[in-house]
Formats: C-alpha cells, sequence, structure tokens
C-alpha cells in the first residue's frame, strides 16, 4: 500500500507540514461522529486538542487498557501510526468524573468521626477513651 501525505493548513493559509500516513490511517482519521473524529493521533508535544491529554498519557492509558488504541502499519514495517479512539478516551474521563463524585458523597469513617467530635488518632488513644 503506498503512503499518502497528509498536508495541514495554518492561519494564513500556510502549509505547516508534512505527514506520510498510510491510506488505512488516514481514512480513520477523517471517519467522523457527531462532528468528533473517531480516531486521533497524540500530539507531537502539547496536549491534545479534544481531551487534554499529553502523549505520555494517551500511551500510558492505552498501555494499561483503559482506552482503545490501534497501530497501523505496513507488513513488515518497524514504524507506523498509533491513533487512540476518542470515544473510549471521553468513556474514560466520564468513569474518572463518576468514581470522583461518589468518592465524595461517601464519607470514609474517619470524617465520619470527625464530624462526631470523636476524633481518635491512636490505638492507645482508643483504649482509653472506651
Amino acid at each position: 500500500m503506498p503512503e499518502t501525505s497528509l498536508t495541514k493548513t495554518v492561519a494564513g493559509g500556510t502549509q505547516a507540514s508534512k505527514t506520510k500516513l498510510a491510506p488505512k490511517a488516514r481514512e480513520l482519521l477523517t471517519e467522523r461522529t457527531n462532528g468528533l473524529p473517531v480516531w486521533i493521533r497524540a500530539p507531537k508535544s502539547g496536549v491534545e486538542f479534544y481531551t487534554g491529554f499529553s502523549r505520555a498519557k494517551l500511551y500510558q492509558l492505552a498501555g494499561e487498557g483503559k482506552i482503545r488504541s490501534v497501530s497501523i502499519r505496513e507488513q513488515g514495517a518497524v514504524k507506523g501510526t498509533r491513533l487512540f479512539n476518542l470515544q473510549s478516551i471521553l468513556d474514560f474521563i466520564v468513569k474518572c468524573e463518576a468514581e470522583t463524585a461518589e468518592a465524595a458523597e461517601t464519607p470514609d469513617t474517619d470524617t465520619m468521626l470527625q464530624a462526631a467530635g470523636a476524633v481518635v488518632s491512636s490505638k492507645k488513644e482508643a483504649d482509653e477513651w472506651r
């Protein structure tokens, strides 16, 4: 499969860079759902536009199996293009938000004791308190 180049146009109509992409990678990158891309690439520097995640964080989450990613490369090629599924990243963010909200709603035992005015800081103090 021959590679094709992807040219980005920046403000003022100038071409910023050319990136060689396999046709399958180009096809996946142009696919959209509800105006958002289905697949995204990790940023070279800074953070990714839609999620705010850095390149390192995207690779870490994909390595841990928390988000979906796919490597597109020609058979026998050493290098390829890694794409990340945007919906799986957004789902991961929603899951983290829900876990944080749940943790905030469920106070732990120490918090409940502090609210009741019975703070116990050590086992010895707990024995004396009884």
